[in-house]
This record gives structure tokens, C-alpha cells and sequence, in this order.
């Protein structure tokens, strides 16, 4: 199990939820999700999790709970999320800012994006496979986009954990920092170029160090 027995059960379980979360803001806002960012206990994990207590920038989590007092209701802060997630992630008048999207990095100049469906997505359809998953139907994206990346990510901690399977852990170890960190850190700096001061940079912020430290632990 390496360094993470060094961890315990409960910053598993913080780590495992911190993932799940990441993954489900990556897919995008709705009123549910926007609904739950504005209670208290929803980053009531992020905090307790020892690999983010000495983050930097230390104030990573304050700037978010900062950010989202400007809203009064869910609907509000959907509407402002919304706009920010196409305008980033989607669609805008100069190209996509900063595509979720692995491909969309791999094999690109410094400030360049590369195409879809690259060699990135076929080899996390073959890590799918090799573990007999599949994307759900009703997904219409390809499997390197973040959220999915996260989703696998969570599947092999959560079943390496539970199992005590060693092989599995050092699997996700090697996903976090030599797969996912790489491409994540250039997405972080196309964010921010774009929007240094909005909640996705903080929250790819936080997913950098959580993919770091993964890997460091994995080891």
C-alpha cells in the first residue's frame, strides 16, 4: 500500500470524496451542484484533508468560500458559472480557452492546443477496457476528458483501498503524476491567462496538488 497507509481511513475518505467532488464540478454546473457549493458542509472535506492543509496558495479554499458570499442563491451562482464553463471549457468567439480535454495537450507547442481525440483518449479507452469499464452511454464525450479521467482516478484509489491492493494503488499513483499532472498543469495556466482569480483556477489549483501528492504517496 506504500506511504498511503500513512493516511488512515478518514483522509481516505476525504481524499476519495475531494475527488468525487472535482469530478462533478469539471461536468459542469447545475442548480443541485450550485445548491451544495453554497452550504457550509460541502468543503468541509477539502479542509480536513492533510495533503491541502499547507497548499500554496495557503488561502486557496478562503478565496473560493470568498468568491461564492457574493451569491445569495443557487440560481445566481449557476448563472455566473455557467457562463464562465463555456467560455472556458466550451466555446468562445477566439477558440476554447482551456479545453478539458488531454488530447487537446499532448504533443502541443508552449500556448498551442492540439486536436481531439488524440492518442490520450485512445489509451484511456484501453485503460477502460483492461478493467472492464466502460464511459456511460449517455456521456457524449471522449474518455480523456477530465471528469472521466477523475472518475478513473477515484475508481482505482477506492478499489486499491479497499482491497489492500498494492498494484492497483501504485496504478493510481502513476495516473495521478505522470498521466493526469502533466496535462493538468497546462490547463491550469491557460485558466490562468484567462481568469487567475475565478473559482476553476482555484478548484484546478487545488487538483494540482491532490495529483501531486497521489503520486508522491503512490511511491
Amino acid at each position: 500500500m506504500n506511504n498511503f497507509r500513512s493516511l488512515g481511513d478518514q483522509q481516505i475518505k476525504a481524499l476519495l470524496d475531494v475527488i468525487q467532488k472535482l469530478s462533478e464540478l469539471f461536468w459542469g454546473p447545475d442548480l443541485q451542484k450550485c445548491g451544495k457549493m453554497l452550504s457550509g458542509d460541502y468543503w468541509r472535506t477539502f479542509k480536513t484533508l492533510d495533503m491541502l492543509q499547507k497548499y500554496d496558495p495557503p488561502e486557496v479554499l478562503q478565496k473560493i468560500e470568498t468568491a461564492l458570499k457574493d451569491f445569495a442563491a443557487a440560481d445566481s451562482l449557476l448563472q455566473y458559472l455557467e457562463a464562465d464553463y463555456v467560455r472556458l471549457f466550451i466555446s468562445h468567439r477566439d477558440g476554447i480557452a482551456a479545453p478539458l480535454y488531454e488530447s487537446c495537450y499532448f504533443g502541443a507547442e508552449p500556448g498551442e492546443l492540439a486536436p481531439l481525440m488524440g492518442e490520450p483518449a485512445i489509451r484511456m479507452r484501453q485503460r477502460f477496457e483492461s478493467k472492464g469499464l466502460a464511459v456511460d452511454s449517455n456521456i457524449q464525450e471522449p474518455p480523456d476528458h477530465l471528469a472521466i479521467e477523475l472518475e478513473y482516478l477515484y475508481f482505482l484509489l477506492g478499489k486499491g483501498w479497499q482491497g489492500q491492493d498494492g498494484a492497483l494503488i501504485a496504478e493510481a499513483g502513476s495516473f495521478a503524476a505522470e498521466s493526469m499532472l502533466p496535462w493538468v498543469s497546462k490547463l491550469k495556466q491557460q485558466i490562468a491567462c484567462q481568469m487567475p482569480d475565478h473559482i476553476y483556477f482555484f478548484l484546478v489549483a487545488i487538483l494540482t496538488r491532490v495529483l501531486h501528492r497521489i503520486g508522491e504517496l503512490a511511491k
